[in-house]
């Protein structure tokens, strides 16, 4: 049996709108009305791609609520200033069909938005060499539903996730690694660069395809 795959893609942004625009002009689609996760001071927007979604995230300027530590750094100025010079596929998610705590993850966090709730698991940052992987976030996190998934009522499109690509440098092999404990049956193609800083790096790329006009789009 099956246990993990890609839930979604996650798209930071310094500012939601910013990301929004980004993402609808991309794949020339709208996405979903705003959601908050108010106890984190965060807010997003998604887009059903197949078996999978998108997510576009941000923290929300009008939150009373004032992130401390927040999921996938987003409140950490290096983020904020390097990461995020402009809206970019920062991580993705797994989701698993057990709620169990793994050595590879941190303890579950519980989170509620609407009507959904989950248990989220941030990888565990001490077994990451962050000399190596500056953003540590680039690991993706592990999310299990309590509830119904949130793609099974997202606006249908034509739009399609085909696959991952992960540039690593020659010395980030661990991430490779760190990925193959989930045994992800989406295609995810491993590249490697030496002619660029390794702090830049991983990087993550999707290809995405409108099946029903053939376009092609690449997300990054």
């Amino acid at each position: 049996m099956i246990n993990y795959k890609i839930d979604h893609l996650v798209v930071g942004s310094n500012n939601l709108d910013e990301g929004t625009q980004y993402i609808e002009k991309l794949l020339k689609v709208k996405l979903s009305k705003i959601g908050k996760h108010r106890n984190f001071g965060t807010h997003n927007r998604v887009l059903s791609l197949g078996g999978i979604y998108l997510e576009v995230i941000a923290i929300d300027d009008q939150s009373d609520f004032k992130p401390i530590n927040c999921w996938f750094s987003l409140d950490q100025d290096y983020v904020k200033q390097k990461i995020l010079k402009k809206p970019t596929l920062i991580s993705f998610v797994i989701s698993s069909k057990k709620n169990e705590d793994l050595r590879t993850h941190e303890s579950a966090i519980f989170v509620e938005r609407d009507h959904y709730f989950w248990n989220f698991r941030k990888p565990k940052t001490n077994l990451i060499d962050n000399v190596l992987f500056p953003y540590e976030d680039i690991f993706p996190s592990l999310i299990y539903w309590f509830s119904d998934l949130p793609i099974s009522n997202m606006n249908k499109n034509f739009l399609s996730f085909q696959s991952l690509d992960i540039t690593l440098s020659k010395d980030q092999n661990f991430y490779k690694k760190f990925l193959s404990n989930f045994n992800l049956n989406e295609k995810i193609n491993f590249l490697t660069k030496n002619n660029i800083d390794p702090k830049l790096l991983p990087n993550l790329s999707a290809e995405i395809i409108n099946t029903k006009s053939g376009e092609k789009f690449t997300l990054t």
